[in-house]
């Protein structure tokens, strides 16, 4: 038949009160739709929050930005869930999962609700500056965790190797960022000579 807003805000709340037991369930309905409708909650909360805020929830320039932000919001879930599906299948050989890492990593970034309130905290002063960000860096390796469990759910790997699987644009980054200073560096001593 479909999924109802029960399974919905039921599957909301399983990721933020029980992500193991949702990322483990079996027998979950799995729907693109639902996937994009949570992309689209998450980012909508946080920029409503952040809207009000400023005092330019009805400036024509916000209104803009937010629906462009929408959209970008599902492009960006949609290119974080192809990078994982291509590294899945260079190191692991999986195939026919891309619906279940989109449906899975749609879900992993749900601790981003939380922004909206903790940015009304942070107006308290430098106190509350420095206790929301102790706070956001808390939901920042939580929400590194639920990829985590997202991506294990999705190719059925252990959760060491779906971290690793998270790690391994940051590792390979920094060692192209390395290689890249060490051969300026060479070439410049060669052009000093």
């Amino acid at each position: 038949m479909g999924i109802t807003v029960d399974d919905f805000f039921e599957n909301i709340y399983n990721v933020i009160f029980s992500p193991k037991d949702f990322f483990e369930n079996g027998n979950i309905k799995k729907s693109i739709r639902v996937a994009i409708a949570t992309v689209l909650l998450v980012y909508a909360i946080n920029k409503i929050s952040e809207g009000i805020l400023s005092g330019k929830i009805y400036d024509c320039s916000y209104i803009a930005s937010f629906i462009l932000g929408l959209m970008g919001s599902v492009f960006l879930w949609f290119i974080t869930s192809l990078f994982f599906e291509y590294c899945a299948k260079i190191f692991m050989q999986r195939d026919n999962s891309l619906e279940d890492i989109l449906f899975y990593t749609a879900f992993a970034p749900m601790p981003y609700i939380f922004f909206a309130p903790l940015n009304f905290v942070k107006q308290i002063g430098n106190y509350g500056y420095i206790f929301v960000s102790i706070i956001e860096f808390l939901l920042y390796l939580w929400i590194i965790v639920l990829y985590a469990y997202a991506i294990r759910a999705a190719y059925k790997i252990s959760f060491a190797r779906s971290f690793m699987l998270i790690l391994l644009p940051f590792i390979s980054g920094f060692f192209a960022i390395y290689w890249l200073v060490c051969f300026f560096i060479k070439l410049g001593f060669i052009f000093s000579l």
